[in-house]
This record gives structure tokens, sequence and C-alpha cells, in this order.
């Protein structure tokens, strides 16, 4: 007695891949990334607000209480989400920029990656030593570490989470709701 084996469909390899999509098997790093930076602009940056929408002053202003915060935080949150994302790029990459020796470790991990990747299968050699893409992928890691320990990365990170919470929380907490959300919630 033999049993018929099951039949499963298969799980998709790629949480972030379309369902509909037909895979190909000549996708570069490259092309994943900017399918990936499509798909974000498309997403994120799409609910976009506008400027005189997202700076007026009119409708600032001190928050009561806590419950009244937190009803804004609740409004103003999903609402402003691709402004808020936008300052948060916005404020890493003014983070990354104004420390030069994190923005050369970046640069130096980045493209010693990239070398990495290019090396041929059977090595390089390097004086009289013959060094695979693992050998290499170590050695940069170990020269990365400390010249990202070197460069405060941990403080930048702190700085950016730090600046990030305050002006996207303070923002969200001091901007009213739009008068036509007002009355939707009371039919």
């Amino acid at each position: 007695m033999s049993n018929p084996k099951p039949n499963y469909s298969p799980l998709p390899t790629n949480p972030f891949a379309d369902s509909t999509s037909q895979p190909t098997t000549n996708q570069s790093p490259a092309s994943l990334g900017l399918g990936l930076i499509e798909k974000f602009r498309k997403e994120r940056l799409s609910s976009l607000r506008p400027i005189a929408e997202f700076f007026d002053t009119s409708r600032m202003s001190k928050p009561t209480g806590i419950a009244q915060i937190t009803s804004r935080l609740t409004r103003n949150l999903p609402y402003f989400q691709g402004n808020y994302t936008l300052m948060f790029l916005g404020i890493t990459a003014y983070s990354v920029v104004s420390n030069g020796m994190l923005m050369f470790s970046v640069a130096f991990a980045v493209g010693g990656t990239h070398l990495i990747s290019c090396v041929p299968t059977e090595g390089v050699v390097i004086g009289k030593n013959t060094y695979n893409a693992r050998q290499l992928q170590t050695g940069l890691v170990c020269v990365s570490v400390p010249l990202f320990f070197f460069s405060s990365t941990i403080g930048t990170i702190f700085y950016i989470i730090g600046a990030s919470t305050v002006g996207i929380l303070g923002h969200a907490a001091v901007m009213e709701e739009p008068t036509e959300n007002r009355f939707s919630d009371a039919v």
C-alpha cells in the first residue's frame, strides 16, 4: 500500500516579490535594488503631502493633554507618513555626510564589497599568496569594523533615532487635525 504524496505548493522564496510576477533567472543585485527603490517610491513617497500643508502654522497649536496628543499622533502619523519618511532619510543623509570618517567607512565597505564580488573564482594573487573571495571578505570585515568603531557609528545611529523621534513626534503632536476630519467622525 503506497500512500500518494500530498500536492504541496512551493513557498515563495522572496517575501518582497510580487506573487503575480514571473521569476526571472538573470536578476542582478543592481536590478533587485532598483526594484526595491521603485516599490518604495510608489508605496511610501506617493503619499507625500504638499509642503504648505506640512508646515501650515495656522494648524499648529500646543496640545492640552495626553488624550489630545494621542489623538493627534493617531491621525497625523499615517496622514504625513511620506513626509516623515523623507524627513528620516534627510536626517540620515545629513548625519552620514557631516561625519567624514563615517562617510569614508561606508564608502570603503561598499566599495570593498563590490570589488570582492568581481574577484574570479580562482582568487587574486597578492604578492606570492593567492586569496579567494571568502578570505578577502574576512579581511574587509577585520578592517571595516574598527573603521566603523572609530567613526562613532553608534553615536550617529542614536543621533538619527533621537532627532527623527523628536522631529516626527513633535510635529505630529502639535499639528491639529484638518477640519474636514473633525466632522467625519461625528456622523
